[in-house]
């Protein structure tokens, strides 16, 4: 059993009638933490998969303890039947089952015996119940499915490929083979390639799957033909291209995907013979971005949710654009000042630590590992918290793991193995979070993919990820999507930058050392983590800084705020839960194009290739240009319903506004034609300022539709409709009368009214027509 895939396996989300699954639920609920109750109900799913019939009732063991007991019992035996999980891990999920069994036993007046376990060893009772499981008569097939399917990369990396889809639909032959084709070209690719390739191919399984009918009488192998396949890859593009477009999400990234998405097929199928080329190659568009559209740029990444909303949230319309930049700038610079200052001062206390330990390795006394020395009566209390210049020359001499379990006790920390950890100023998750942020802040052209590939060493010991070249210190590791000639990414290092990479060459010299001896290759990468009995080079750099609870303990300690900043702890908070070094990143690309307004600064700090100088500045960060453009359509439409409405008593609940905030919106925003940013784009500035400008059209609009909106488009429609011929018109109306026609159309067309929310507001807004004569007075020229 693959404990990690189980929540993918669809079979077993049938395994349990609703009934028993809702109840499991309440007690999971009721008994366990919330981080337990999907895992451990995902593997009991698993046991009843394996031993019972699907849709299983359990009305057997609910109404009689005898049976109880005998299934739990059984269940216990199937959670200690795996051997590829720890007993740590197995006795985790064994007590959590013990939890909702007990519950169950309490909630039906039943009697559940005491099955004893333990985190150190499989116990007598678990050996029992292990027994008693071995001796049910396993389905294979079934067991193998729970197994899910693993290939290995060409690290020797497991990964797992998503076929749970192709199983369930096409049966354990096919995928079986699909399987193997995998495996084989799996040994080709490095891991990251290869999770990626997965990813990619679980998405175009799942598209054949969903657009396959066995109806047509034709099997999977035949329409993976020579003669079938481009046509039913063409039905999967169109099926998936709709359910990306439904989830809102970029076109033109679709698109891109796709064409690697045929690449990854290609290379893994069709070069190596599992499945025929197809007689006409396959569909691949490109996509064409609409003409002169809006030009944007990207900041590393796009902003997520909880950027946006710490960015641009509660910007005043009334306000000008470029006073809403400066407050933009402000919110960036404030949120970034309070991380660096955190960084800084954990900084610094990790550099005084250090200069302490290291004249403790002087002034401290040793403690022999002689068994028989160390149980001298000299040595009591010898080292520990109160001792810690002999705690720290006892370690650095012996090192780590230099002693059994008892390695902790022994230098006077039993049961305080975190403190410990600090007062040796040993690398751990938190530690490395705080210098790899500080150094990405310096230098955001890393990307944490660098950070994860920098080797220290190279094979032959040689330092390869650090040196001097002339007067400049240079970091040097690789971005391996740039692929093999431009994979290597030197990073020039400045005086501040040049501190931390060397202080963190030191701060992981225990950890390399101990690696090294023990013959393990990772001796050589520069992010390594350790403490006093173990060290490891984290795989998943990502996952390992995101668990750091102690950095962002830090981040939310008010103790470590800067005096003089507003920072609040609410705000701190957020800002803990948006940090991630892509994030410190992102905001490093947004925060340097605010303060010079050059695409081209940020794309040197970013390490992207440039853009063509001549257009350098009609670009915009994607999340600034996604702002300004819903900013300027509702001012644009609270313009002319102020105007529209300026002698009504309504005016203000229309747009909001009080009656001093309508007067600086109008000063700022005032009805005119529409804003020149939002009717033409962002003006392209060419070389020179005596070339006359070229403008950027658009062919889209989109509409905030509100109930006082959709009154004034139905007051537009009903006055120009019954307009005199000799009656004149401002401009503007013309613009908004077409819009009144196509929205109204639109909502009362019965294509929305399914949306309860927008079919309420056209029935307020036709039950509650507004004036049409002052609204008339105002249109007119």
């Amino acid at each position: 059993m693959n404990v990690k895939i189980l929540n993918e396996l669809s079979l077993l989300k049938t395994a349990l009638s609703v009934e028993y699954s809702n109840y499991l639920t309440l007690a999971a609920e009721s008994s366990i933490p919330p981080q337990f109750i999907q895992p451990t109900l995902n593997i009991y799913a698993a046991y009843c998969y394996l031993v019972k019939q699907g849709d299983y009732s359990a009305l057997e063991i609910l109404n009689d303890a005898s049976s109880l007991n005998a299934h739990f019992q059984s269940l216990i035996g199937f959670v200690y039947n795996y051997d590829d999980i720890t007993i740590k891990y197995r006795y985790v999920i064994g007590r959590q089952l013990k939890h909702i069994f007990c519950y169950i036993a309490q909630d039906k007046h039943l009697t559940l015996d005491e099955v004893k376990l333990s985190d150190l060893k499989i116990t007598e009772e678990a050996s029992s119940c292990l027994a008693q499981f071995r001796e049910l008569n396993i389905d294979k097939s079934k067991s193998d499915y729970l197994d899910g399917w693993l290939v290995l990369s060409k690290e020797g990396k497991e990964h797992e490929a998503y076929l749970d889809t192709l199983y369930v639909n096409f049966g354990e032959a096919f995928t079986n083979k699909v399987h193997l084709a995998l495996k084989n070209y799996a040994f080709t690719q490095k891991s990251s390639s290869l999770a990626q390739a997965l990813k990619v191919l679980k998405k175009l399984f799942v598209g054949i799957a969903t657009v396959y009918n066995d109806r047509d009488g034709l099997t999977i192998e035949t329409l993976l033909s020579r003669n079938y396949v481009q046509l039913l890859f063409h039905k999967v593009f169109k099926v998936l291209f709709v359910r990306s477009q439904a989830a809102h999400n970029c076109p033109k990234v679709f698109h891109v995907k796709w064409r690697v998405t045929i690449t990854y097929y290609t290379e893994c199928f069709i070069n190596t013979g599992v499945f025929a080329e197809p007689h006409k190659p396959f569909i691949v568009p490109d996509w064409k971005d609409p003409k002169d559209a809006a030009l944007t740029f990207s900041i590393g990444g796009n902003a997520t949710q909880p950027e946006n909303l710490r960015w641009f949230a509660n910007i005043p319309l009334k306000i000008k654009d470029e006073d809403a930049v400066s407050i933009i700038q402000q919110r960036v610079d404030r949120d970034m000042a309070h991380v660096r200052h955190v960084c800084l001062l954990k900084f610094e206390e990790l550099l005084e630590r250090e200069d302490r330990n290291i004249a403790f390795q002087s002034t401290g006394s040793v403690k022999p590992l002689n068994s028989s020395n160390s149980n001298n009566p000299q040595y009591k209390n010898f080292v520990g918290e109160d001792n810690l210049d002999n705690t720290v020359a006892t370690f650095y001499a012996h090192g780590i793991a230099a002693k059994d379990a008892n390695y902790l006790s022994f230098l006077g920390f039993h049961g305080n193995a975190s403190q410990l950890n600090t007062e040796l100023n040993l690398p751990t998750k938190s530690t490395l979070n705080v210098l790899l942020t500080l150094l990405v802040m310096e230098h955001p052209l890393i990307i944490p993919s660098w950070l994860a590939e920098w080797d220290l060493f190279d094979v032959n010991g040689n330092m390869v990820g650090y040196k001097q070249v002339g007067n400049q210190h240079i970091a040097v590791s690789h971005k391996s999507r740039k692929g093999s000639t431009n994979a290597q990414q030197e990073v020039v290092l400045n005086e501040f930058s040049k501190s931390i990479v060397e202080f963190l060459m030191h701060h992981t010299r225990m950890s390399r050392e101990y690696l090294k001896q023990k013959g393990d290759v990772n001796w050589r990468k520069m992010i390594l983590t350790a403490t006093a009995t173990y060290a490891i080079r984290p795989y998943d750099l990502n996952t390992t800084l995101h668990s750091a609870n102690d950095f962002y303990d830090w981040l939310q300690d008010e103790t470590l705020f800067d005096k003089s900043s507003d920072i609040t702890l609410e705000d701190a908070q957020a800002i803990s839960d948006i940090h991630s070094l892509r994030s410190i990143r992102r905001h490093r690309g947004f925060q340097i194009y605010l303060e010079t307004r050059s695409m081209d600064a940020v794309a040197e700090a970013l390490g992207h290739e440039k853009k063509d100088a001549n257009l350098l500045t009609s670009y915009l960060p994607n999340p600034l240009m996604d702002f300004f453009n819903a900013r300027w359509i509702r001012q644009f439409q609270n313009a002319i319903l102020l105007e529209a409405m300026k002698d009504s008593v309504h005016r203000l609940d229309a747009v909001n506004m009080s009656a001093q905030d309508i007067e600086e919106f109008l000063s700022n925003h005032g009805i005119s034609n529409i804003p020149e940013h939002f009717d033409h784009g962002f003006t392209q500035q060419t070389t020179t300022d005596s070339e006359v400008s070229e403008s950027l059209g658009f062919d889209q609009l989109t509409y905030t539709i509100s109930t006082s909106l959709l009154q004034l488009l139905m007051a537009i429609r009903f006055i120009v409709e019954s307009s005199d011929d000799d009656e004149s018109f401002l401009d503007i109306v013309a613009h908004w009368y077409q819009s009144a026609v196509f929205v109204l159309d639109t909502l009362s067309s019965g294509k929305y009214s399914a949306d309860d929310d927008l079919m309420g507001m056209l029935d307020i807004a036709t039950n509650n027509k507004l004036d049409t004569h002052s609204i008339k007075e105002a249109l007119l020229c």
